[in-house]
């Protein structure tokens, strides 16, 4: 077997397109892969055609010219991945290689080309679906922020060309971790998907095809280009539609991990949502984007289904809450964070009880942060449970020294957030707390509000009895606000009530108002529950409300938050340092 037969031998049977063109690129071989490949037979290709006649037409004029060169220095440009016609019509992209044949085969085929094409339809759908995955969110399959932003970016362009307006729609829904406590991750991501696809055909109603897309969270974004004041209008109309559910979303739901979730299978979804206005609040997409998530944060603090412009203040007080929790994260350690006292005063006699906790916060730039703003932050950030942890260990122990300084025993109260009171660890630190500080159980009540006693009702009632083993006393803070079970709330272990100051300010000027507070404090002592005022700011209420039969008062009308230091003069004055003399004078 000669040299040249066994090379002749591998070109016809490799697995690959293979062929020989001459110098003008018009076949001399061709294997039966090739063939295969094209769907045209040796006979319509060898000295018929060049190869460039299975080149697709319009990628040539695109890539290489209108005329492309056919002489034999211009052929080795014929590589790397091309589109090929086949004799049915159909595209096949290659893989393409071109060279000069050289070796030994040089002497039967001189001047000739050798070329190779590979099939890569397969590589292609791997790529495909890689750029899908990529591009697009798992659960509702929607564009992803990187692909929705790209898709933007071109609906910003025809609005610069065409002078038109566009607002970008973020759309927030709600309560979507209730969805996946009740659920699981499974039920969540079903969820999101029936709301990522009712989100598409409630927009496609009313607006057409416009760009979409998910943007993580629980958050979908959405472009409406030509849409300036009336996008408003789309946003209201996307919350009311979206509101009266979905039947088929409640027939496809998985049923929940136990039965006491199921009430919560099929519930209706709610929608906030925020807009930003190209050219109005920005010419860039990641702006807008950032802009309309900024308004959607202002219209979920409103409340539920409400819709919220972008303005400027909003990513001012945006930014300040970013710099805030950041400086949060850092504050015990840098001891700027402390704690005032605010006596409670009985109304009999007169005399201090106790004091309660209130947590405050010196910034070294901006100075006292009001606890309305950072408080919220934290719970927001999840800071919340270390920064509670420290003002139990702190009140503990602040108040453990001014009983050994002032020799009584004045209790104090803290307030403590849902998050911690939820934590099974809860009882379990305050005990560690009290043990630290060589403080009595008794000494220490624990604030929680009303709403917190329904929110977990078995957690609570665990964490009630724990504390109240404890020899802990347990108070319900801005009572009269929510909607209380009376019958449950007489079976809890509770100490006190505390009535809320927007009651007492208004007992001056609405009988109803006085009638409720009345009925509060009557209905305590009858479950043997103690009543505590808040808010009191003249003598008029503290007298009316002695007489009333309320127990304790707290406010500005006795003392303002002081410190601990001021407390003990408060509970125990500083003995004269006068001269017996002038004392006795």
């Amino acid at each position: 077997m000669n040299t040249p037969s066994v090379y002749e031998s591998a070109f016809l049977a490799a697995p690959f397109g293979a062929f020989l063109c001459r110098p003008d690129g018009v076949f001399a071989r061709v294997n039966a892969a090739y063939e295969q490949l094209t769907g045209y037979c040796e006979q319509d290709l060898i000295g018929q055609r060049t190869f460039l006649a299975l080149h697709d037409p319009a990628e040539l004029v695109r890539r290489v010219g209108p005329l492309p060169p056919t002489s034999a220095c211009a052929l080795a440009q014929f590589r790397g991945e091309w589109a090929y016609v086949r004799r049915n019509g159909t595209r096949v992209p290659v893989s393409l290689a071109m060279a000069p044949l050289t070796g030994m085969l040089e002497a039967h085929y001189a001047g000739h080309y050798v070329g190779i094409a590979v099939d890569t339809t397969r590589h292609a759908h791997a790529e495909a679906r890689l750029w899908y995955v990529s591009h697009h969110d798992s659960a509702t399959r929607l564009p992803n922020r990187e692909l929705f932003l790209e898709r933007l970016d071109l609906s910003l362009a025809r609005s610069r060309r065409s002078g038109e307006p566009l607002t970008v729609l973020v759309i927030e829904l709600d309560d979507l971790q209730k969805t996946r406590e009740a659920l699981g991750p499974e039920g969540a991501d079903l969820a999101l998907e029936y709301a990522g696809a009712r989100l598409r055909r409630l927009a496609h109603a009313q607006c057409g095809d416009v760009p979409m897309g998910f943007i993580g969270g629980d958050q979908f974004v959405l472009a409406l280009p030509g849409r300036g004041d009336d996008a408003t209008e789309v946003a209201e109309a996307l919350i009311e539609t979206f509101a009266q559910g979905d039947e088929r979303a409640l027939a496809q739901t998985p049923a929940p991990r136990d039965a006491s979730a199921h009430g919560n299978r099929g519930a209706k979804v709610g929608l906030n949502i925020g807009t930003a206005r190209y050219p109005d609040d920005g010419d860039d997409a990641a702006i807008l984007v950032r802009r309309a998530g900024v308004a959607v944060s202002e219209a979920r603090r409103a409340g539920r289904g409400q819709v919220c412009r972008f303005v400027r203040a909003q990513e001012q007080r945006a930014t300040r809450h970013l710099m805030l929790e950041n400086a949060l994260r850092h504050a015990i350690d840098a001891r700027e964070l402390f704690l005032v006292y605010q006596p409670r005063v009985s109304l009999q006699t007169g005399a201090i009880n106790q004091s309660e906790a209130l947590l405050r916060w010196r910034h070294p730039v901006h100075g006292l942060v009001s606890p309305g703003e950072f408080i919220p932050i934290a719970e927001e950030a999840a800071l919340i449970d270390t920064i509670g942890a420290w003002v139990m260990a702190t009140a503990c122990r602040e108040t453990g020294q001014l009983q050994r300084l002032a020799r009584t025993l004045p209790k104090v109260a803290v307030n403590v957030s849902p998050q911690q009171f939820v934590n099974p660890q809860f009882a379990a630190q305050v005990e560690v707390a009290l043990e630290r500080a060589a403080l009595a159980p008794d000494q220490l009540e624990i604030e929680i509000t009303e709403s917190m006693l329904f929110a977990d009702a078995g957690r609570t009632v665990h964490t009630l009895h724990a504390l109240r083993a404890l020899g802990i006393e347990v108070a319900v803070d801005d009572f009269g606000t929510g909607y209380s079970n009376l019958a449950w709330l007489a079976s809890l272990p509770l100490s006190r009530l505390k009535i809320d100051r927007s009651f007492v300010a208004k007992m001056a000027t609405d009988p109803r108002s006085e009638a409720l507070v009345g009925a509060i404090i009557s209905m305590a002592h009858a479950l043997e529950l103690k009543v505590t005022a808040e808010g009191i700011e003249t003598a008029a209420q503290a007298q009316r409300l002695r007489e009333l039969g309320c127990d304790e008062a707290r406010g500005f009308w006795f003392s303002r938050p002081v410190s601990l230091q001021t407390l003990r003069t408060l509970i125990a004055p500083v003995p004269c340092l006068l001269t017996d003399r002038t004392c006795e004078a």
